[in-house]
């Protein structure tokens, strides 16, 4: 007796779901092939067994728990208090100085190189607190986006000292990734 198409494909997929499963665990506990062989050692000339283990394929080896990384302790920061006053001179210009003096705190209270973030602020914003990108949505000393400066704890972005501590704070905990001038 002959089952239309439909009926043999039905028939195939549920013995398919079936079985799948069960041939998958057998080949998953399965162990490495090892094949002995018993070579004669040229020295002595004695027969000296010589084991090979075949290894299986990578996607039939049966996984460990992946080990989870050690966290390492992160330096505890001196608490900031915030600035209220301005790097910026009358007329609009910005006292360099007085910014790379920022920086360097902010550099000494976190463990991270200060000439490092100074290059980088350089390199940003040319060390103008109060730059922005007009290329993209990028603003102040370290050219942060508005998200990732207010996620990693920062207040006020034009704020000099905040965008220092919180930049000394992200280099701290590996994210120099953020900054192409890194």
């Amino acid at each position: 007796m002959r089952f239309p198409k439909r009926t043999r494909g039905l028939a195939l997929g549920a013995v398919t779901l079936v079985a799948g499963p069960v041939i998958a665990a057998s080949l998953t506990s399965a162990q490495p092939a090892v094949t002995t062989v018993a070579r004669s050692n040229s020295v002595t000339g004695a027969a000296v067994p010589a084991v090979r283990v075949i290894p299986l394929p990578h996607m039939l080896r049966a996984r460990g728990p992946i080990p989870q990384p050690t966290p390492t302790p992160a330096p505890a920061p001196a608490p900031v208090k915030p600035r209220t006053h301005s790097v910026a001179a009358p007329g609009g210009i910005v006292d360099k100085n007085g910014v790379v003096g920022i920086i360097l705190a902010a550099a000494a209270r976190w463990g991270v190189s200060g000439t490092w973030m100074v290059s980088i602020a350089r390199c940003e914003s040319g060390l103008n607190p109060h730059a922005v990108n007009p290329r993209g949505p990028y603003l102040g000393l370290f050219q942060f986006l508005m998200s990732t400066f207010t996620h990693n704890g920062g207040t006020n972005i034009w704020d000099p000292a905040d965008q220092a501590n919180i930049t000394a704070k992200m280099l701290a905990h590996g994210q120099a990734y953020q900054w192409s001038c890194a």
